[in-house]
C-alpha cells in the first residue's frame, strides 16, 4: 500500500523538489507551506509520516509543530534542515524525530534515506 506523506516546507522550490521525488516513489503526497496550513491539513489527512522543515516561517517553527504532532496526532515525522546550529539540533532531537535530513537535498540521498524511513515505519506496524 502506498505511504501517505505530508511535506511541510516553506521554500516552494524545495517543497516541489521533495514532492516530485516522493511521488515518484509511489507515495500519496500532500504539502503545506507553514505551521497553520500543516496543522489544518492534519485535521483531514492522516499521513504515515511527515517531512517537516525545522526553519518554517510563520507563527511556529518546525520544532514547535513537531511538539503539537507528538501530543495531538502521534504521527512519525522527519525533520529537514539547512541549520547546523548545535542548540537547534539538540532542541529538535528532544522531539524524537524518526530521522533528520540535511539540506541541500540530493535526490539519490533523499530516495535512499526515505527507503530507510519507510522500513522503520513498516517495522513499527
Amino acid at each position: 500500500m502506498a505511504k501517505k506523506v505530508l511535506i511541510v516546507e516553506d521554500n516552494m522550490i524545495i517543497q516541489m523538489f521533495i514532492e516530485s521525488i516522493i511521488e515518484g516513489m509511489n507515495c500519496v503526497v500532500r504539502t503545506a507551506s507553514n505551521s497553520n496550513e500543516a496543522l489544518s491539513t492534519l485535521k483531514h489527512f492522516t499521513p504515515d509520516v511527515i517531512l517537516l522543515d525545522i526553519g518554517l516561517s510563520g507563527d511556529k517553527d518546525g520544532i514547535e509543530v513537531a511538539e503539537i504532532i507528538n501530543i495531538e496526532y502521534k504521527i512519525p515525522f522527519v525533520f529537514i534542515t539547512g541549520n547546523s546550529d548545535v542548540s537547534t539540533i539538540e532542541r529538535a532531537k528532544k522531539t524524537n524525530p524518526l530521522h533528520i535530513i540535511r539540506k541541500p537535498i540530493d535526490e539519490n540521498q533523499l530516495k535512499a534515506e526515505f527507503e530507510v524511513i519507510c522500513s522503520k515505519l513498516s517495522a513499527k506496524q
